[in-house]
């Protein structure tokens, strides 16, 4: 409750001395007298004086708490819903209401936008412990590597049973991490996508557009042929393919079905040429002009720990697997040590819950995740990309709830004003916490919406008199002097929540709007009663996987020497080396062997 108003302050020493004074001068004793005379207007004026401070005093102490520790009032709440039901986001301030958000409103996602260190991934573990005890899965990508968070998590699934449900990608460290390769996943032309992901936008610029629609044709054109070859590869097999004309010239050699074969051919013909002795061979160089950029960033992925991570033919994460069957997986990005690569993994990883979302709405109604399933994705705007905003469009039919969380709309518009407004548009419940800046504070304010409120205005006049009486024996003028104070009420339009106030949350604290629904709430802190103070050492969970019966693996690693030097070689040293080598089946070079045929045959 607000302290009472004080009723004398600096402003109030002269009224409050004319009032007195004034008092003094109406005593019967002096009536007829100048004082007397002059008493009742002084007082009158003295009065109007006080009145008027102490209504600005009042109007000040309003406009002062509106920022400051204010409380507004939230609608009324859904029910009951904690549990397979919906989930928990908090509690109202003006009430201590329960806030529980049904599934049927979850599913049509939910945008948490505020500043960082505010408690945005407070609310997301508080989201994640609910979602984890009523069974259900989850995915949490975090864009910074956080051994607390990974031991909390960690911690949770093994007090509820279910640590055997939990994967962590860890690039950073990748003996404890499980392993993934989202080339395997997906038909040709979702992989072609994938990976096209990579690169840059191609907005209002005509070469990069034509550039990446061929980086396109030919990620297809090489999965395809891949697949119905039936090998399995990893990035660092198709980095190889994109950088050897060895390794192409062989591919296509390889047995395939008609269509995917005829593809690759008419592929591969356009970089093809005579050499010195007149036999058509690929030019390597010219490859190298159309794909060198797509081939140097697929290269990243299959160097140092990324390619320990990722470089695998038989992947332990398969992510349309962990959506269906209720499973849960950290995602840790290092984007402070590895910025660019730990961002075109995080696009990657959206991209293939994309291609999960596909796969389930194939699948029936019972066949899909119950509860739904959360995708909760930490500090989004710095790693997602436009293509991600049909994600949103289609994820509420495959049973997943999306939860993206960002510190400003200036992150999602700096895609492109399109993709920010997709993503207000596509989320039925928005979280705001305190913001830093005053444009997002105002965007947030205008989603809130806007409401009818009584405002009240004082205004203040200030008048003086004088009058002589020139008929007396002893002629005697009066003066008067006083001040007007007037209020008034009028009717207009304002804010529900106002930017200030946006930006005037306390820690913990949110603005929640859920439909025509707005809640004013404070999310509980979740404190972990650790053995002997600290989580126990997290070690990952392997899964036992292996490769699929009739599919092979490419493996071109072994002969990464050979192609090397291919690479470097000028055409007639080349074509030198490859007749001295057509006499043996084997040659060595340096210390490891090359065989002539790229693909061993199955026995």
């Amino acid at each position: 409750m607000a302290a009472p108003l004080p009723f004398i302050g600096k402003s109030d020493a002269w009224p409050l001395l004319g009032l007195g004074a004034g008092i003094a001068a109406s005593h019967p004793a002096l009536a007829g007298l100048v004082p007397g005379v002059a008493a009742m207007p002084m007082v009158a004026g003295c009065a109007q004086s006080l009145a008027y401070h102490q209504m600005v005093r009042r109007l000040n102490r309003i406009d002062t708490k509106s920022v400051e520790n204010f409380i507004l009032k939230s609608d009324d709440a859904f029910g009951h819903h904690m549990g397979p039901g919906g989930i928990r986001l908090g509690y109202t301030r003006d009430t201590s209401t329960p806030l529980d958000i049904p599934n049927q409103f979850l599913q049509r996602h939910t945008a948490m936008v505020g500043q960082s260190g505010v408690g945005k991934t407070t609310l997301g573990e508080y989201i994640l412990w609910q979602q984890s005890i009523r069974g259900g899965g989850w995915i949490f990508i975090d864009a910074k590597i956080d051994a607390d968070t990974r031991d909390r998590l960690a911690y949770m699934m093994r007090l509820l049973g279910r640590e055997q449900d939990l994967y962590v990608m860890n690039i950073d460290q990748p003996s404890n991490s499980n392993t993934y390769n989202p080339l395997l996943i997906g038909d040709p032309d979702e992989i072609s996508s994938r990976l096209l992901n990579l690169l840059p936008a191609a907005e209002n610029n005509p070469g990069a557009d034509f550039y990446r629609q061929q980086a396109g044709y030919a990620l297809t054109v090489l999965a395809g042929a891949l697949k119905s070859a039936k090998y399995r590869y990893t990035f660092n097999d198709l980095s190889i393919l994109l950088q050897s004309d060895k390794a192409l010239e062989e591919l296509e050699r390889m047995p395939m079905e008609e269509k995917p074969k005829a593809s690759l051919k008419l592929f591969l013909n356009q970089f093809k040429k005579k050499d010195p002795k007149g036999n058509v061979a690929i030019d390597i160089n010219r490859v190298k002009e159309v794909l060198g950029g797509m081939s140097g960033r697929i290269a990243l992925f299959a160097q140092g720990k990324f390619g320990e991570v990722m470089n695998t033919y038989a992947p332990e994460i398969d992510l349309t697997d962990i959506v269906v069957n209720n499973k849960c997986l950290y995602v840790m990005l290092p984007t402070m040590g590895k910025d660019q690569a730990a961002l075109n993994l995080g696009k990657m990883i959206l991209s293939d819950l994309r291609t999960a979302v596909y796969n389930i709405q194939n699948l029936k109604s019972w066949q899909r995740p119950n509860p739904p399933f959360l995708a909760f994705m930490d500090e989004m705007g710095s790693y997602t990309m436009a293509g991600i905003a049909r994600l949103f469009e289609q994820a509420r039919s495959a049973n997943i709830m999306l939860l993206p969380a960002f510190q400003s709309f200036s992150q999602l518009a700096s895609v492109s004003p399109e993709f920010a407004d997709n993503i207000i548009q596509n989320t039925w419940n928005k979280i705001f916490f305190k913001f830093a800046s005053k444009d997002s504070a105002e965007t947030a304010a205008e989603i809130v919406g806007m409401t009818m409120k009584n405002i009240r205005s004082v205004s203040k006049g200030e008048s003086e008199g004088e009058s002589t009486q020139s008929l007396r024996t002893n002629p005697m003028s009066t003066g008067s002097a006083g001040d007007n104070v007037s209020e008034s009420w009028r009717e207009m339009e304002s804010y529900k929540v106002s930017p200030d106030q946006l930006r005037a949350l306390g820690i913990g604290e949110s603005i929640i709007v859920s439909g025509a629904r707005m809640f004013h709430i404070q999310t509980p802190m979740m404190v972990h009663a650790f053995p002997e103070g600290r989580p126990p050492e997290f070690a990952v969970t392997r899964y036992p996987t292996q490769v699929a019966q009739g599919e092979r693996c490419l493996d071109l690693e072994p002969r990464y020497r050979d192609f090397l030097m291919q690479v470097t070689e000028d055409a007639p040293a080349r074509v030198a080396r490859e007749e001295r080598e057509l006499s043996a089946k084997r040659s060595p070079v340096g210390d490891i062997t090359v065989e002539k045929d790229l693909f061993k045959p199955e026995k």
